[in-house]
């Protein structure tokens, strides 16, 4: 096409055809969408009979498609053979593609340029080879080949309409009478340009998201009551928006390829009261991506004009998130799930932000080169980001790297220090996870320390003086001890996202295995029957106190480990502190142990039954088993320590 001064200057007097035949041009190219949509649902109805089909009525009206018998083309499909079925109102339905397509080409003709002609030839092309569907006798085949978009399939109705469509959008932009804020228009009126102005309020508002992708270009034109604006999106095939203004009506015509793409842009304006013609959720068998392309119709009414311009705003605002859409949502969904990516894509929208400038920056390749050089050694090689980081946390890392990608290039930021940014949020995500495996193994600490004290408790004397006093002890220490379970639990899920987890994991298995160790003490003291128990008692309270005093240390370990990282010298040192004192427990453990023993078998208990002495010894081994676990935590943890005061 020749530039927009030249071609109205060789117009002439033709000139003043071309906003009809344009417009008569765009109605064709929705009936041929139509058509094919038709065709589609109809195949996919015989191939799955009883499958719910869309109602397409409201669309088919607005393409000046008015005869209701179009609409049993689907509703009254039914197969003749494998690869035949019948579709009431076939013949009929693809007896008019020839007249639309003379349609589209005219403007062109009128137009000229040097495209027209291999334009006009693949027209006759097609036309020629269109079948006529007698006796309304339909194959899928023919069905599938006539709106396919693959190109290397060959040429296609499909195909030709989208060439033809964009041919006539930048003949409207050429030929266009006046600039509405960057969208070429012809034939407004002060009304039709103020709602062209809101739509372009809103294109322009985040048209720069686009960070140099091609697209966006918008035509309007008004032609008696009806205003049409047009955007090309991107350059992607079968990817237009059209959006009809009649009074305070906005319809919304949209056609994709990919379906997820299509219920993303639908999902942008939940709350905008648009409402949408159904999209379908099967589709026709051994139809691969590609072969089939999805129409919606949204429809808003608004209350008044500002409600109107209100809509058209953020209909033009929502464009620009559709280009590369489906690239992002593959580049994410490497790390996260389909469903995750989509929502990651869905939130970044919403913000204004978007995907652009994440794949401008490399995509996928970004978040790589951030877990290469923030996450070595961290991460256990092969394991997925969700894996190491948790789910949720993966995907609050990449609505981050899409918000400093965004923002960053906005800002002219240089991509060094872009990258930078998003390595040191990886980072600190990673510390977080190993924290939160530290701040779950606290809260385990807590119920060990508070089981331990009651069986301290249990010790002195007459505190247990009846069973069933010893029984409650013993069901209270069997749900501290099953609550316990769960958090280790939780810790290994965490622990095991770090690569270098083997002395976290060890500090959680071994504090689980002291709070199993007083579980067991505690039901041994329930065993003991009338005064066993404060015959018992006095040989075992010092151990019983040690061992309280043991998880206590641990406890304030731990918690001082948490703080460690930080950088504050005495809080590594309180950590180490502690950890000696609960080795030193483990000892002084050691000797109360053979103290009790002693005393269980000595002069003392002369004459007691064996199953006094052997709960006694029993209890003993239990509790200063309880203290021999923490001791192992406690290096576990000195061990875990060390290695973050050296990074």
């Amino acid at each position: 096409m020749v530039g927009k001064v030249a071609i109205v200057e060789s117009l002439g007097e033709k000139a003043v055809l071309l906003p009809g035949l344009i417009a008569a041009a765009l109605t064709a190219n929705d009936r041929l969408k139509i058509r094919m949509t038709l065709l589609q649902e109809a195949s996919a109805q015989a191939s799955e009979p009883g499958r719910a089909a869309p109602a397409l009525e409201s669309e088919r009206r607005a393409a000046g498609l008015d005869d209701a018998a179009f609409d049993a083309i689907f509703s009254g499909a039914r197969p003749l053979d494998a690869g035949h079925f019948i579709a009431p109102g076939a013949a009929a339905l693809a007896g008019g593609m020839a007249d639309d397509l003379a349609a589209m080409v005219e403007p062109l003709e009128v137009a000229g340029g040097e495209d027209v002609a291999a334009l006009k030839r693949r027209v006759d092309a097609i036309v020629a080879a269109l079948p006529s569907f007698a006796d309304d006798r339909v194959s899928h085949a023919e069905a599938l080949a006539l709106a396919s978009v693959r190109r290397e399939a060959g040429d296609s109705l499909h195909l030709v309409v989208m060439d033809l469509h964009r041919a006539i959008n930048r003949l409207a932009a050429e030929t266009a009478v006046e600039d509405v804020d960057g969208a070429g228009a012809a034939g407004l009126d002060e009304s039709a340009r103020a709602r062209v102005k809101a739509f372009m309020r809103g294109l322009n508002r985040t048209k720069n998201l686009a960070f140099g992708h091609p697209g966006l270009a918008t035509t309007a034109g008004k032609i008696g009551a009806r205003l049409s604006i047009q955007n090309d999106i991107g350059t992607t095939d079968a990817h237009v928006l059209v959006v009809r203004v009649e009074g305070l009506t906005a319809t919304t015509t949209y056609t994709d390829v990919h379906r997820p793409r299509a219920k993303f842009f639908m999902s942008l304006f939940e709350e905008s009261g648009v409402e949408w013609s159904p999209l379908g959720e099967k589709r026709q068998r051994n139809l691969a991506e590609g072969e089939v392309f999805y129409l919606l119709t949204g429809v808003f009414r608004a209350a008044d004009a500002p409600e109107l311009d209100r809509f058209l705003e953020l209909l033009g605002s929502r464009i620009v998130f559709l280009i590369d859409w489906n690239k992002a949502r593959k580049a994410l969904q490497l790390f996260t799930g389909k469903k995750g990516a989509i929502q990651i894509l869905t939130d970044a929208a919403r913000r204004d932000e978007g995907h652009r400038a994440f794949l401008e920056l490399g995509g996928a390749e970004l978040v790589y080169e951030a877990v290469r050089n923030a996450a070595s050694g961290r991460i256990a090689y092969g394991a997925p980001l969700g894996q190491a980081l948790g789910e949720d946390e993966c995907q609050g890392f990449l609505r981050h790297v899409l918000h400093v990608a965004c923002e960053g290039l906005k800002d002219g930021r240089s991509t060094r220090l872009i990258r930078d940014e998003i390595q040191a949020d990886l980072s600190q995500r990673l510390d977080t996870a190993e924290r939160e495996t530290l701040a779950v193994a606290l809260r385990h600490l807590g119920l060990t320390r508070m089981l331990a004290g009651m069986i301290e408790m249990a010790f002195l004397p007459d505190s247990l003086a009846n069973v069933d006093e010893r029984r409650v002890l013993a069901a209270r220490a069997k749900a501290i001890e099953a609550k316990a379970d769960r958090l280790t639990v939780e810790a290994r899920k965490l622990s095991s996202r770090l690569r270098e987890a083997e002395d976290v994991l060890a500090l959680v298995d071994q504090i689980e295995a002291a709070t199993d160790c007083f579980d067991e003490a505690a039901f041994l003291v329930s065993l003991a029957e009338g005064d066993e128990a404060n015959r018992i008692g006095p040989p075992l309270a010092l151990l019983a106190s040690i061992a309280t005093e043991s998880a206590a240390q641990m406890t304030r370990a731990v918690d001082g480990a948490l703080l460690a990282p930080e950088g504050k010298r005495e809080d590594a040192a309180f950590t180490l502190k502690c950890i000696d004192a609960v080795i030193d427990s483990e000892r002084a453990a050691d000797a109360a142990q053979r103290a009790a023993m002693a005393a269980l078998l000595g002069p003392a208990l002369t004459g007691a039954e064996a199953r006094v002495i052997v709960l006694g010894l029993e209890i003993a081994r239990s509790l200063e088993g309880a203290t021999d676990r923490l001791a192992h935590a406690a290096m576990s943890l000195r061990a875990r320590l060390f290695q973050e005061l050296s990074a």
